[in-house]
């Protein structure tokens, strides 16, 4: 009986596994810790590693449901759709009932979803409030990758961000733990990410009022906001990003101490004001980028400006023309610009021009079948860059246009250390002829090589990705 007794006490204390598994001795924290840095299907299978383990993965700090491979087969068969969405809702729901911990760091949606599935959505929000999630992401694009017709998106549901009848319903109902759970989750929030959500400017003005601790506010394809209004120094918020939100018509951000502004969509009116920390800016309105006075736009900004990206879907022939103000702080300058044709992307080079104390310089060429043309390497007039060390061309893809470009920081960039050059395609499709992509990809990355290391300056670090 003794001998029994000791036997069991021993496996009791080993919980089931080899006294040489020293993983599984350590204490729960640190195995949650761990397992919070898996995705969340693998681990939810090391529950079937023992005892020990059946049971960690529902306290894990970060729910990320990636459904990535089933909205590659959702793109490829849209019918698809009808039989693949009740799986996604029913495993949310598994997990969420299973989960034991106290509280989340993360939780994040990301499938194809509208509102039809409104009532599971709201119950999943409901949730992460309540574990007081810190950040959460609802990525609800169609098909993964495309804004479907904004009266067809999930609805932002402004009642479980209204502390104010959360209160309320406290008291009638008489519930104090779940309800009180979503007050305090409220107060926790500091960062919220909503893709084909519609957000409703009254559902904005109660998530800023009631969410204290939020900080970054991320809002693609809504329908509902029009007028958007962000001001006061009791708002902590830091990071802003409004994209295609063709509803919209102004912007309107005084008196904050924001850091990072990002819009992108049509030629709206934008009124910036008193922003002292705002150093970051991300703008792209119209097609050519530069209709609507965008630098008109941040003047408040332009003289401690430290970032600027610039979204030109389809470059004026007439840039050469326009003058730019003088950016002396700016350290990074990103450009996305559409590159169907092989025009010269050396006029791109006068706004590296207005920045004198620039360090690093990124051109994203995005084009969905680039052409090639015959012709001589242009040259402009020379410029010293004293300051630039790293150039990035991404989307390279062996054109003349391309090699003019780096041909020419090589020649005016008189710091340049590196220059990346990255042939990778640009435009995101799910739908895609892999191989096809693959071998346009390696033919750039091979006229890179022949164009470009003959070239490279001595000291500078030539990347091909």
């Amino acid at each position: 009986m003794r001998k029994r007794a000791r036997i069991s006490q021993n496996k009791g204390e080993n919980y089931g596994f080899k006294s040489n598994d020293f993983i599984s001795r350590m204490p729960d924290d640190i195995l949650v810790s761990i397992l919070s840095r898996l995705s969340l299907k693998e681990a939810v299978t090391t529950s079937n590693l023992s005892t020990r383990w059946r049971y960690l993965w529902c306290q894990m700090y970060s729910l990320d449901f990636d459904a990535n491979e089933t909205l590659d087969k959702i793109a490829l068969d849209y019918k698809l759709r009808v039989v693949e969405r009740p799986k996604f809702i029913n495993w949310v729901n598994r997990v969420t009932r299973q989960h034991k911990g106290p509280t989340i760091d993360e939780f994040k949606i990301c499938f194809d979803l509208d509102k039809s599935s409104k009532s599971a959505i709201d119950k999943w929000v409901e949730f992460a409030l309540s574990k007081r999630a810190q950040k959460i992401e609802l990525d609800l694009l169609e098909n993964g990758e495309m804004l479907r017709q904004p009266p067809r998106n999930y609805v932002f549901p402004i009642k479980v961000f209204d502390r104010s009848g959360l209160t309320a319903k406290r008291q009638s109902l008489r519930i104090p733990k779940s309800v009180c759970g979503t007050e305090m989750g409220i107060k926790s929030l500091k960062a919220l990410f909503l893709k084909c959500v519609n957000v409703s400017e009254e559902a904005f003005s109660t998530l800023l009022f009631n969410c204290t601790a939020l900080q970054k506010l991320s809002i693609h394809g809504s329908e509902d906001l029009v007028n958007v209004k962000i001001s006061g120094q009791s708002l902590v918020l830091k990071y802003f990003e409004l994209v295609f939100c063709f509803g919209v018509k102004s912007i309107e951000i005084t008196d904050l101490n924001i850091e990072s502004f990002s819009y992108l969509g049509p030629g709206i009116s934008i009124k910036l004001s008193n922003l002292p920390m705002l150093d970051e800016v991300s703008i792209g309105e119209g097609y050519s980028g530069f209709e609507n006075n965008v630098f008109g736009q941040i003047s408040c900004c332009i003289s401690y400006l430290q970032v600027l990206t610039l979204d030109i879907y389809r470059p004026e022939e007439n840039i050469k023309f326009l003058s730019f103000p003088e950016l002396l702080k700016l350290r990074e300058l990103i450009l996305k610009v559409g590159a169907w044709d092989d025009d010269s992307l050396l006029e791109f080079t006068s706004l590296a021009k207005a920045c004198p104390n620039l360090g690093r310089f990124v051109i994203q060429l995005i084009w969905m079948s680039p052409a090639k043309r015959r012709r001589k390497v242009r040259r402009v007039a020379k410029h010293s860059h004293q300051h630039l060390e790293v150039v990035e061309i991404v989307g390279y893809y062996g054109r003349i246009s391309d090699v003019e470009l780096a041909v020419y920081f090589f020649e005016n960039a008189v710091a340049l250390q590196k220059i990346v050059i990255d042939p990778r395609y640009q435009v995101l499709e799910r739908i895609s002829n892999e191989n096809f992509r693959l071998k346009k990809e390696k033919a750039a990355r091979s006229c890179a090589k022949k164009q470009l290391e003959s070239r490279t300056p001595e000291g500078v670090e030539l990347v091909i990705l």
